[in-house]
């Protein structure tokens, strides 16, 4: 039986974490020994985790003293490396910007890879700071960095030529059974009649999802199509500054937040059609959630992947908010075909498992 390790920060509700729980659950345990070592062993995601992954922590020390914070941190690491070093048969730095989670994953496996869920290249300002970002991280110690997106895979294969045979592109599984199921659960929000729903599914962070974008946008397409509502689902840092836009553009009795929730697709089932007015984004794994469940969707991402570019899907605006606000007016409900995200797992569990054997 082989043995697998995965390095992560934590199992809080957010996009990597599910797709990290989802990567989990469907290995095949009768081939596999999985471990995840969390620097925190925490998060609402813990419990969803198939019972025969083991979970261990790995905490770095806070100490305020410096030199102390570092010598414990230095001890532990070392310690750790010497009873791990080349014990796994494949290990992944699953958390990107985490160090210690790329040292720990270079050391216990030979076959180690880096999963990059986010491109680098919009939230690193300039190629110095690209590059020192993946420099930090030891990149050319990982065998195979695996990307979620076609687009930050080609940011990274311009800055770093050398590593390119390394990297390829497997994006998230998604479990669309499970959103089914979750999605006919009962839900406090309710439509009113002849009513259209939009819904932001994310964390509430202005400087990567531009929330503010969201809100007056929303508030010019509401001026000519009064029948149009908006649900936010998550939470986040800029949860204030959300509440003081809707308030401040009077969109207090057609906007309504709902908070973080281990079920958001109760709410996106609820909705019409998905909007995303981020700045940048890896590959979106609501994009997925939303076609599992027949949903339109409005953003201003335009990214692929290596089964699907979601303009064929979507429709893509510019980063503005008259520009969302236009296709937020002429959006219309149409029936949609089912989308086939059984057949998408089927090949990137395919992808995984040759990754996992050292064939990719």
């Amino acid at each position: 039986m082989k043995k697998l390790i995965f390095f992560s920060k934590h199992m809080g509700i957010g996009g990597l974490e599910k797709s990290l729980l989802n990567l989990l659950n469907r290995l095949d345990f009768d081939r596999y020994q999985v471990t995840l070592v969390l620097e925190e062993k925490q998060g609402e995601f813990l419990k969803m985790l198939d019972k025969r992954v083991k979970v261990e922590e790995y905490r770095l020390n806070a100490c305020s003293f410096v030199p102390l914070r570092k010598l414990i941190n230095f001890t532990k690491r070392w310690l750790w490396v010497h009873k791990n070093r080349n014990q796994y048969d494949f290990s992944c730095s699953y958390c990107t910007y985490s160090v210690i989670g790329s040292r720990l994953s270079q050391a216990a496996s030979g076959n180690s890879c880096l999963y990059v869920h986010n491109d680098y290249a919009n939230i690193c300002p300039g190629r110095e700071a690209f590059e020192a970002f993946f420099r930090q991280l030891r990149i050319e110690a990982f065998r195979r960095v695996v990307f979620v997106s076609n687009e930050s895979r080609e940011h990274f294969n311009s800055v770093f030529p050398a590593f390119a045979e390394k990297t390829l592109v497997i994006n998230n599984l998604i479990s669309a059974a499970e959103i089914k199921a979750l999605a006919a659960e009962s839900c406090d929000f309710r439509r009113r009649p002849g009513e259209t729903v939009f819904v932001f599914v994310g964390r509430l962070s202005e400087p990567h999802k531009r929330l503010s974008r969201l809100l007056n946008a929303f508030a010019l397409a509401r001026k000519e199509r009064p029948d149009i509502r908006l649900l936010i689902v998550g939470d986040g840092p800029d949860r204030p500054l959300c509440r003081e836009l809707i308030k401040k553009l009077g969109l207090s009795a057609s906007v309504e937040m709902t908070g973080a929730s281990t079920n958001p697709y109760k709410y996106l089932a609820q909705a019409d059609c998905l909007v995303l007015s981020s700045d940048y984004e890896g590959f979106p794994v609501v994009y997925y959630e939303a076609l599992v469940l027949g949903k339109g969707i409005i953003t201003t991402i335009p990214v692929s992947d290596e089964q699907m570019d979601i303009a064929d899907y979507a429709s893509v605006t510019e980063k503005s908010a008259p520009c969302l606000a236009a296709a937020m007016k002429e959006y219309k409900n149409t029936e949609r075909p089912a989308f086939d995200m059984e057949e998408r797992n089927r090949r990137r569990l395919e992808a995984l498992s040759a990754l996992i054997e050292g064939k990719a």
